[in-house]
C-alpha cells in the first residue's frame, strides 16, 4: 500500500484535476469585501478549485460564496485540512453575525453556505453562535436559500437542534470518508456514527428540512465500504449527496492514495440516483459546496416554495 502512495503522490495531476487560477473583476471584488469586513471563506481557506466559477457566477450565471464563520483556526486537526489549527483560538467576534449578513445582503447572492472551524473551545462549541448569524441572514436577505455545513458538535442534540431550527434551507454535516478511514482521515474527537446521529438527528428535529453530506475519494477506500457509506447515508435520511476527489492541499499533509477517473465517479453518481438521493453530485472536482449542486438545490427550494404557496391559496 505504501508503495501505491507513493506512486499516486508523484504521479503528474490528471488533466481533469487541472482548473485554471480564479481571476477576474468579480473575484477581485468580492476579495476585497471580505477583506474590509474581516471575513473568511473555505473556499479560500481550503483552497477550493472552483473559487474562480463559484464567485465568478460560472455557467448558470449567479456568484455563490461560501462564508467561513467562527474565524480562521479550528481546534481540530483533521489529515485532509489546510485550515490553521490551535487548542486556543481567539474570541468570537460579536459583530460577525451582523456583518456576515450585511455582506450577503450586498452582494444580493441567490444561495450561500455558511460554515464554520470546529470550536471546541467553546462551552456550546459554537452553536449559538451559528444560529444567530443565520438569523441575522434571514433579517436582512429574506430571499436568500441559505445552506449550513457545521460541525458536529461532538454529537450533543441540544446544541444541533438551535441550528437546525434557525431558518435554514439546507443542513449539512460531512461523512468525510468511509467507516473503516475515519480514523485515518478525521481529528480523534470526529467518528462515523458520530457524524451520521448528527444528520439522523436534523431530521428527527425538522423532518422537511433538506440534508446533505459529503464524501472524499482518493484516501484508500474500496468500491464495496463506498456503496455502504451512501447507504448508511441514506438509512439517516440524507437528501443529497456529493462525491469528490481528495487533493492534497500541502506536503505535510496525507497523500494521495488515488486519482479516482471521472468515469468511476460518473458510475458513484448513477447509484446515488438509484439509491433514491433527491439530488447526487460527482466528480473529481466537485465539493460538499458545489456551485453547480447549489444550483440544482436552488431550483428544489424553489418548486418547493411554489408548491406550498399553491396549497395555501387552495
Amino acid at each position: 500500500m505504501e508503495k501505491a502512495q507513493s506512486k499516486a503522490a508523484k504521479a503528474r495531476l490528471p488533466r481533469w484535476l487541472k482548473t485554471d487560477i480564479p481571476v477576474g473583476k468579480e473575484v477581485s471584488r468580492i476579495r476585497k469585501t471580505l477583506r474590509e469586513l474581516k471575513l473568511h471563506t473555505v473556499c479560500e481557506e481550503a483552497r477550493c478549485p472552483n473559487m474562480g466559477e463559484c464567485w465568478g457566477g460560472g455557467k448558470h450565471g449567479t456568484a455563490t460564496a461560501t462564508i467561513m464563520i467562527m474565524g480562521d483556526t479550528c481546534t481540530r486537526g483533521c489529515r485532509f485540512c489546510s485550515v490553521k489549527t490551535s487548542k486556543t483560538p481567539g474570541a468570537l467576534d460579536a459583530n460577525e453575525p451582523q456583518n456576515v449578513a450585511r455582506a450577503l445582503a450586498a452582494w444580493g447572492l441567490d444561495y450561500v453556505v455558511l460554515t464554520s472551524v470546529d470550536r471546541d473551545d467553546l462551552p456550546d462549541f459554537g452553536s449559538a453562535h451559528f444560529a444567530e448569524t443565520v438569523r441575522s441572514i434571514r433579517e436582512q436577505a429574506p430571499q436568500m436559500m441559505i445552506e449550513c455545513l457545521t460541525p458536529d458538535f461532538l454529537g450533543r442534540a441540544d446544541l444541533i437542534e438551535p441550528v437546525a431550527q434557525s431558518g435554514l434551507d439546507v443542513y449539512a454535516h460531512n461523512i468525510e470518508t468511509v467507516e473503516g478511514l475515519q480514523r485515518l482521515v478525521r481529528d480523534h474527537r470526529a467518528n462515523y456514527k458520530q457524524s451520521m446521529f448528527v444528520l439522523e438527528h436534523v431530521k428527527r428535529t425538522k423532518p422537511t428540512l433538506l440534508t446533505k453530506s459529503s464524501i472524499m475519494l482518493g484516501v484508500g477506500e474500496t468500491d464495496a465500504e463506498v456503496m455502504q457509506t451512501m447507504r448508511d447515508l441514506r438509512t439517516a435520511g440524507v437528501d443529497i449527496v456529493t462525491l469528490g476527489q481528495y487533493m492534497r492541499p500541502t506536503k505535510r499533509h496525507m497523500k494521495v492514495h488515488e486519482y479516482v477517473t471521472p468515469e468511476k465517479f460518473a458510475h458513484w453518481e448513477k447509484i446515488g440516483s438509484e439509491l433514491g438521493f433527491v439530488y447526487a453530485a460527482s466528480g473529481p472536482l466537485v465539493r460538499s459546496s458545489y456551485k453547480a449542486g447549489e444550483f440544482f438545490i436552488s431550483e428544489i427550494l424553489r418548486k418547493r416554495a411554489s408548491a406550498s404557496m399553491r396549497n395555501v391559496a387552495a
